[in-house]
């Protein structure tokens, strides 16, 4: 993103969350289609500034150990997905409404609306008081934001401060040695990279918009023929487990290596949609699947994110055309979904099902690639320092640079015994 290398990023935090308030708090006086897809495409593209900048500036703050807290950053996300729902579903309706909009109350005048108009309809809904909750609620995020903007011009006229100093080097520790230099990495390499995670994003942000846009319909009208009331307790599920696998995957990933998380992640979801496609019209295997897939999805997006920063420079350019490829596969993907759906229900699961085993391919190449790196990069280290990160096993994460890893190295023990 052009602006990241421009204006400070707690600017952009501060005007993309003043503008996600606003467009909130108007859309309910959108009278015309065009109105309100034009709001919308502005909090889209502020939404698209808040991923970008959130995740970049997690990046530059931990570096290579920023996965847990992507972790958390992301598992917010989800429980803003699993908690929105729930504060809208009292001003709704709940009443099908559908006749109104595909003008069939003539043909059918034995139909028993909830209202004579589609305004009065609307009326009834009070749906207008949701989003108003929702923008109020954020309005603390916004006075938040800027008390960041404040910092930033409060230390901008008081001057540079003394940089923080160790207790170590306070006492006249010797100065830690310096760090190899990172190899550099082939323009190549980063543009497969990062094509390559953005492929994987695309395809999961896509399943996840498509399946928790669709497990409702297919629930009540696949092979399981779910009552209405009943498939409305699948989303909740879908969204719940997301947002729960999202905060176990904090824990997690201070101790898995992403490579791991991410084959747990991509064979997780292929296990489950594979086992509700072959069970069809089991309510508990629909159960089942919808939680197995929920958790391990949720965690795809800032495992992919870390994976990839272990490897190449993730700057704000690369994380704009990360998001974008995420944003692209949300757009699209419950498009192509749901226009198989309208000839066949059950072509719901083949479609997710489809989509997983090809992003099984994907994660395939993005892992060789991950490991050639590694391979350069350890023929440049002696001490095999460039492989961290890249094969299947689990790794201790130093996760706050100014804390001590628990982990000590071998050199550093026997200077420790040495001394009296």
């Amino acid at each position: 993103m052009a602006e990241a290398k421009q204006f400070s990023p707690n600017i952009l935090l501060f005007a993309g969350t003043s503008m996600m308030t606003l467009t909130m708090a108007v859309i309910p006086f959108c009278s015309r289609l065009w109105m309100l897809a034009f709001v919308l495409a502005i909090m889209g593209f502020f939404m698209g500034t808040i991923d970008t900048v959130a995740n970049v500036s997690m990046i530059r703050i931990f570096g290579k150990d920023v996965s847990p807290f992507l972790q958390a950053l992301h598992f917010f996300y989800g429980l803003g997905a699993f908690v929105s729902p729930m504060i809208a579903q009292p001003f709704l309706l709940n009443e099908d409404c559908s006749p109104f909009l595909d003008k069939a109350v003539k043909a059918n005048p034995n139909v028993t609306l909830p209202a004579g108009t589609l305004e009065e309809a609307q009326e009834m809904t009070k749906i207008d008081y949701a989003f108003w909750i929702l923008a109020l609620m954020m309005v603390p995020v916004v006075a938040l934001t800027f008390s960041l903007v404040g910092r930033d011009v409060y230390q901008k006229f008081k001057g540079p401060t003394c940089p923080y100093k160790d207790a170590d080097e306070e006492e006249g520790a010797s100065a830690p040695v310096p760090e190899t230099p990172p190899v550099a990495v082939p323009r190549n390499r980063v543009i497969i990279m990062t094509g390559l995670c953005a492929l994987i994003m695309c395809l999961y942000d896509g399943l996840q918009a498509a399946y928790g846009g669709y497990v409702y319909s297919y629930a009540v009208k696949g092979p399981v023929g779910v009552p209405a009331g009943d498939a409305a307790f699948l989303n909740a599920l879908f969204w719940g487990t997301f947002a729960f696998g999202r905060l176990i995957s904090i824990a997690l990933a201070t101790r898995l290596a992403p490579a791991l998380m991410l084959c747990g992640n991509v064979m997780g979801c292929t296990f489950g949609l594979v086992l509700m496609l072959c069970v069809p019209t089991s309510m508990t295997v629909l159960v089942t699947g919808t939680v197995i897939l929920g958790a391990f999805m949720s965690s795809v997006f800032p495992t992919a994110l870390s994976y990839t920063e272990q490897h190449i420079r993730v700057t704000p350019p690369i994380t704009s055309f990360l998001v974008f490829g995420a944003a692209l596969g949300e757009m699209s993907m419950p498009v192509l979904v749901g226009h198989q759906f309208d000839k066949s229900p059950y072509s719901f699961l083949v479609s997710c099902s489809i989509l997983c085993m090809f992003s099984l391919v994907v994660f395939l190449a993005f892992w060789w690639a991950a490991r050639a790196h590694s391979n350069e990069s350890s023929n440049h280290c002696p001490s095999g320092e460039g492989s961290e990160g890249t094969v299947l096993m689990t790794q201790h994460v130093k996760y706050y640079s100014r804390m001590k890893s628990d982990l000590s190295e071998p050199e550093d023990l026997a200077s420790a015994e040495s001394k009296p």
